[in-house]
C-alpha cells in the first residue's frame, strides 16, 4: 500500500469510528455538547496527522525546506497538494497558539514586572497623545531596558481612554487581569504580547510545523507571550532575523556570486536583528550564533571569503537600525548605551539577585517543568502542560539537531551556555532558546520513531537500511 493509499486509509478510519460512536447517541442537551466536543477533537486528530506528514516532507539536509521547480504534471500536483497541507497545519497550530494565549491573557493574575512596563506604557501613550515627540528621547524611566518595545504598548493604550497615572496597587495579584478595574489598558497590551507571540509560533510553524506545535503548547512560552513582558517581539523578530539570514546563507552557499536579491535576505536578517536589540538586549544572542555559524562556514570553505565583507555590511546595518529604533539612545548614543548595557550587568549581582538563589542549572529547571518551579495564578490559565515531555523529546533529537539543522543547533548550545553562566537565571530569559529547542524536540520525535520501528519491526528497519546504503 502507498504512502497516499495509506494516509486516506487512516482518515477513513478515523472517521468511521467517530461515526459509529458519537453519531449515534441521544440528543439530550448534554449529550449534543458532547457530540460536539468529540466532533472538534477527532477533526483535531486528524489535522494533527496531516501536521506529522507535513513535517516528513520537510525532513531534509537543509534547515529551511526548499521547494524544487516541477518538471512534470504530477510532481506539480504533488507538491500542490503538500502546500495544502503544510497550509492546514500552519493554520491549526497557529490558531490553537492564538487561544492558548488569549485563554492565558483573561485569566492570569496580575503578573511580576507587569505594573513596571503598564506605567511605563501609559506615559509613552501621553507622550504619543501629546505630539511632543522629542520627549521619546529624554524619557529615561526603565532605562534598562530598549524602548521600542514599551513605545508599542504606549501606543497600544491609544485605542484607550486616556488614564493619567498607574500605580502597582491598580493590578491586583489575586484576581484575573481582565476583571479589575484598569482591564482595558492592561488587556490591550496583553493582546499586543499575544499577538506578537501568536504570529512567532505561525513563522516557526511555516519552517516546521511540528516544532511550531511544540511551540504553541509550551506553558513557557505561552506565558511570557501572554502578559505585559518584554518577550514576544524579540523572540519574534529574533527568529525572523535567523530565517532571513538562512535563506541567505542556503543561497550564497550555492551560489557563491551573489546576487544583489540574494543578498537583499541578508539585509532583511540585519533589520530585524536591530529590531531585536532595540526591544530586548539578551535576544540578540541569535547575532553571536549567526557570526559563529557563517565564521565556521567560511572556515569549512562552504562559502567564499568575499562573503566577510557582507557580513560586516550586515553588522553595521543592524546597529543603524537599533539606533533608530530606540530613542533613548539619540541624545547621547554611547554614554547612554554603556549606562543601560551596565545596569544589566551590576543588576546580576544585586540584593535582589541574591534574594533569589537560583541554582546554576536553573534554566534547565525552567525548559524541564516550568510551572513546577515558578509560581503563577491561577494554574487553570493553561491547558496543557507538557513542558516535559517536550524537554524529553528536545534532549532525545539533539544528535539530529546536530547533524539536519546545524544552525538550530549551535543557537541552543550557545543560548544555553550563557543562561547558564549568566547570574541572573529569571524564568522569562529562557525563552532566548526556546526557537531552536522546540526545532530540537522535533527532531526527537522523529528520533523516537526511528528508535521505535528499530525495535518493533529490525527486519523492515534492516531492509531500509540497506535500501539507503544501495543508493
Amino acid at each position: 500500500m502507498g504512502r497516499k493509499q495509506s494516509r486516506t486509509k487512516c482518515h477513513e478510519t478515523v472517521l468511521c469510528l467517530y461515526q459509529k460512536i458519537f453519531l449515534r447517541m441521544p440528543s439530550t442537551p448534554f449529550q449534543r455538547t458532547r457530540k460536539k466536543n468529540n466532533q472538534v477533537i477527532v477533526l483535531l486528530a486528524v489535522m494533527f496527522y496531516d501536521i506529522l506528514a507535513c513535517c516528513r516532507e520537510h525532513i531534509s539536509k537543509d534547515d529551511l525546506h526548499q521547494i524544487t521547480v516541477p518538471i512534470s504534471v504530477q510532481e506539480l500536483k504533488h507538491q500542490m497538494k503538500n502546500k495544502a497541507r503544510l497550509f492546514r497545519a500552519v493554520l491549526l497550530i497557529t490558531v490553537l497558539a492564538g487561544a492558548l494565549r488569549i485563554y492565558a491573557a483573561k485569566r492570569l493574575f496580575g503578573y511580576g514586572d507587569e505594573p513596571t512596563y503598564m506605567k511605563v506604557a501609559v506615559n509613552y501613550a501621553g507622550i504619543l497623545r501629546s505630539g511632543r515627540y522629542d520627549l521619546l528621547a529624554s524619557f529615561d524611566q526603565n532605562y534598562e531596558h530598549p524602548v521600542l518595545y514599551k513605545i508599542i504598548y504606549g501606543a497600544a493604550l491609544l485605542t484607550r481612554p486616556p488614564i493619567n497615572n498607574f500605580s502597582s496597587e491598580q493590578l491586583y495579584f489575586s484576581q484575573p487581569a481582565s476583571t479589575i478595574d484598569v482591564a482595558p489598558w492592561v488587556m490591550a497590551d496583553r493582546y499586543v504580547s499575544v499577538a506578537f507571540g501568536t504570529l512567532a509560533v505561525m513563522i516557526l510553524a511555516i519552517i516546521n510545523p511540528l516544532a511550531g506545535l511544540f511551540f504553541a503548547v509550551d506553558i513557557l512560552s505561552v506565558n511570557y507571550t501572554s502578559v505585559v513582558y518584554l518577550e514576544a517581539l524579540p523572540l519574534l523578530t529574533s527568529l525572523l532575523c535567523a530565517v532571513a539570514y538562512l535563506r541567505w546563507f542556503d543561497q550564497v552557499s550555492k551560489h557563491p556570486s551573489a546576487s544583489p536579491r540574494i543578498n537583499g535576505w541578508l539585509a532583511v536578517s540585519a533589520v530585524f536583528l536591530g529590531l531585536t536589540a532595540a526591544s530586548k538586549y539578551i535576544y540578540c544572542v541569535v547575532g553571536i550564533v549567526i557570526v559563529l555559524h557563517f565564521l565556521l562556514a567560511l572556515a569549512q570553505r562552504q562559502i567564499t571569503w568575499r562573503s566577510l565583507f557582507y557580513l560586516l555590511g550586515w553588522a553595521v546595518l543592524a546597529a543603524v537600525i537599533f539606533f533608530i529604533f530606540d530613542p533613548y539612545l539619540w541624545p547621547d548614543p554611547a554614554a547612554r548605551l554603556s549606562q543601560s548595557i551596565l545596569f544589566n550587568i551590576n543588576f546580576s549581582h544585586s540584593d535582589l539577585v541574591v534574594k533569589h538563589p537560583y541554582p546554576f542549572s536553573q534554566p534547565i529547571r525552567w525548559l524541564w517543568a516550568f510551572s513546577s518551579y515558578f509560581s503563577f495564578n491561577p494554574r487553570l490559565a493553561f491547558i496543557f502542560d507538557v513542558d516535559a515531555l517536550i524537554f524529553l523529546l528536545a534532549a532525545l533529537g539533539l544528535p539530529r539537531l546536530f547533524q539536519h539543522k546545524r544552525f538550530f543547533f549551535y543557537w541552543l548550545t550557545v543560548g544555553l551556555i550563557f543562561l547558564l553562566v549568566w547570574n541572573t537565571k529569571w524564568s522569562q530569559y529562557a525563552l532566548i532558546v526556546m526557537v531552536p529547542f522546540c526545532v530540537s524536540a522535533a527532531e526527537g520525535l522523529f528520533t523516537a520513531r526511528d528508535l521505535g520501528r528499530k525495535f518493533l519491526f529490525p527486519s523492515e528497519s534492516a531492509a531500509s537500511e540497506e535500501r539507503k546504503g544501495g543508493e
